[in-house]
């Protein structure tokens, strides 16, 4: 049901200012001309606010949020359709975003039955979340415009303001590759002697086994492919979020994010498996499983996530060191004061890549790879660096 409620204009106010001066003049002055106009504009006052209190919603309105995702610095409107059920005169239309704190109105003329209005108006994306849309007033004022009722027309709707996400290479891409992973194992059967069927080749990915290298079909395509069915192990991509406030600025942690978006997708997107979480254990997107509602559960959540005040490095690291999972461990965090607490990481089969995203960003390490994480800098160090990893594996294997 709408929201009913009358109230005074400033114009109204600035009249009933004006007949109370009158009538005190009046009293005062003895004086009944003074008396009597203010008695009229009293009277046209409590006629104004009977008028405007005894109409009700002479519309309907329809809101169209367009898309309801978005990604920060994208664009998203909000259209509004006003049907008029019964001739109404001019409406003025308030529709409140994030809360109340911004807001667009609209001054609508009067319309006749079954007539349409129509009012657009663009989202701020500047920084992600999750913000109300809502709910639509409309301001019905007498002719004089003295008075005006508010009516609530339309509920509360959402719009999630998804961070950044930039392509990234995988690590084994190079700059004119066409064939894709997918589709090479489509193409590219192999016999397995080990359990007697065909399996598929894909490319080196960092965490694999040298061992399941595949070096007749690595020859003829000029790049390092491997074995793979679905029987066998597969190395998992394990990300790690250091959301611990007292790791980020505000930019910093905004860095972090989009990274770890960018970071996450470019391997689900590749058919890699991936797990991301936080430093308070929290699985974000259920990362384990692939496929385009995983990611979009994945962006949702990061559009939300907070800083965690209470969080700590040293048990995430400690789960991390205790699993015996082989695979790519990434961390995003912001600028760490020792690489030696990362490098506990590393093993066999286990590469650290640090994503730093604050001020100080440290020198890459024999066992760690440093990645600079900061607003406008992490596409370019993110493929430089990997593509510099692939090509010195591949000189370190064919020494």
């Amino acid at each position: 049901m709408p929201r009913r409620g009358t109230a005074l204009t400033h114009r109204g106010w600035s009249l009933l200012g004006a007949a109370f001066g009158l009538l005190v003049a009046g009293r005062l002055l003895g004086t009944p001309e003074l008396t009597t106009l203010g008695l009229c504009a009293g009277l046209l006052i409590a006629g104004a606010a009977l008028w405007t209190r005894s109409r009700n919603a002479p519309v309907r309105l329809t809101r169209m949020i367009r898309p309801a995702r978005v990604h920060v610095g994208g664009e998203a409107r909000v259209d509004l359709e006003l049907v008029a059920t019964a001739a109404s005169p001019q409406l003025t239309v308030t529709d409140s975003f994030e809360d109340g704190l911004r807001a667009a109105r609209f001054l609508t003329p009067a319309l006749d039955r079954a007539q349409r209005a129509r009012a657009a108006y663009r989202i701020p994306t500047d920084r992600r979340g999750r913000f109300s849309i809502g709910p639509a007033v409309l301001g019905i004022s007498d002719p004089f415009g003295l008075t005006v009722r508010v009516l609530q027309l339309h509920p509360v709707d959402e719009v999630t303001v998804r961070p950044r996400v930039h392509e990234l290479r995988t690590t084994t891409g190079a700059p004119g590759q066409r064939r894709t992973t997918a589709r090479r194992r489509a193409v590219v059967p192999v016999a397995s002697p080990a359990h007697d069927e065909f399996l598929a080749l894909r490319d080196y990915e960092v965490g694999d086994d040298l061992r399941r290298i595949h070096w007749r079909s690595s020859a003829r395509f000029g790049e390092l492919l491997v074995r793979e069915d679905e029987s066998a192990w597969q190395p998992r991509t394990i990300l790690l979020l250091d959301n611990r406030a007292g790791a980020h600025s505000n930019q910093s942690y905004e860095a972090a994010i989009e990274a770890v978006a960018s970071i996450g997708l470019r391997w689900l997107r590749s058919g890699r498996a991936c797990e991301i979480t936080t430093t308070a254990g929290h699985a974000i997107g259920q990362g384990h499983a692939g496929g385009v509602s995983n990611e979009s559960r994945i962006l949702d959540e990061l559009a939300v996530l907070q800083p965690d005040r209470d969080g700590l490095l040293g048990p995430a690291l400690a789960r991390l060191r205790s699993s015996d999972r082989r695979g790519l461990f990434v961390v995003v965090t912001g600028s760490p004061p020792d690489l030696a607490t990362f490098a506990t990481l590393a093993g066999p089969g286990r590469p650290v890549v640090l994503v730093a995203c604050g001020d100080a960003i440290p020198s890459t390490t024999a066992n760690v790879r440093i990645i600079d994480g900061r607003p406008g800098m992490l596409v370019h160090s993110w493929n430089t660096t990997m593509t510099r990893a692939r090509d010195t594996r591949r000189r370190g294997v064919s020494a």
